[in-house]
């Protein structure tokens, strides 16, 4: 016959009951107690989330949107950088040289430049200031870069490129045209929520660059003389590109030029110049008008 199994030992010691007793006052302790951590931890849950919205919402949304474009704009920065400025084909259109603002990058103009090459201009350049000090020294360069891309394409004496500037490479393009050579070279510039008449917010940090960008800055004065703008032979048409919805001009009238011609895009932000579509067909038009 099969033998039975055998049963648990019963405690034989009033020690071994206690500490059975002990373990299973322990093991309800914990039961309790993570039941209501549980429930503290859901309740705080909740809280946070409900703090988190109501912050959000109180965000300024022009301020909210030009957070959520950070993203992309960070991923323009992982296109190649600056490439050297050869000759490329006649595509029937002048040659275009993109100039980049504060803390920007070649790269940012990578999807403008995309969609130009899709409607057949694809003779375009991209500027690259790198660790250049001041504004002075960045017109010097983009200069030399005008006269870079008009040598190596080979144009004719009356023939000229085209400049499209974003921020602060719009300031940086009327100190270039400063240099009488290098005005005659340039048909036309789009400037794309440009500080032109500078901006508050360079109040909150004090690099050279940022200084400039201030109202009354003595950059900002120096180019006073070429208020208003007036095209002539040696000051191309500019237009300048401004939106109220762009927080980083304040007041946002500060991206208009007297005597340019001045055209508001309603709720755009400073990114979106360089991340919508639409805003790269608007520049492609202007600059085909």
């Amino acid at each position: 016959m099969t033998t039975p199994p055998a049963l648990p030992p019963k405690p034989d010691s009033e020690e071994e009951e206690k500490q059975a007793s002990f373990w299973s006052t322990v093991g309800r302790s914990l039961l309790v107690a993570g039941s209501a951590t549980g429930r503290t931890l859901a309740h705080w849950s909740q809280q946070a989330g409900q703090t988190i919205a109501e912050t959000y919402q109180a965000i300024d949304p022009d301020v909210r949107r030009h957070i959520a474009q950070l993203p992309l704009m960070a991923l323009t920065y992982l296109s190649p950088g600056f490439r050297k400025l050869e000759s490329k084909p006649d595509d029937g259109h002048r040659p275009l040289l993109f100039v980049h603002g504060l803390g920007g990058h070649s790269g940012n103009f990578v999807g403008m430049q995309l969609y130009f090459a899709t409607m057949g201009r694809k003779r375009t350049y991209s500027v690259q200031f790198g660790r250049l000090e001041d504004l002075e020294a960045m017109a010097e360069h983009l200069r030399h870069c005008v006269h870079t891309v008009r040598t190596n394409n080979q144009l004719e004496a009356n023939q000229s490129i085209d400049i499209v500037a974003h921020s602060m490479g719009g300031i940086v393009t009327r100190l270039a045209l400063e240099d009488p050579e290098t005005a005659q070279s340039i048909a036309q510039v789009v400037t794309l929520g440009t500080p032109h008449q500078g901006t508050h917010m360079a109040r909150f940090a004090a690099t050279q660059h940022i200084v400039s960008l201030r109202p009354n800055s003595a950059i900002l004065e120096k180019l006073e003389q070429q208020i208003p703008w007036q095209e002539s032979p040696v000051r191309p048409p500019l237009v300048a590109l401004w939106s109220h919805s762009d927080v980083l001009i304040l007041p946002a009238e500060g991206a208009t030029l007297q005597g340019a011609t001045n055209i508001e895009m309603p709720s755009y932000t400073h990114y979106t110049y360089l991340l919508h579509p639409q805003a790269w067909n608007k520049v492609y038009q202007l600059l085909e008008e």
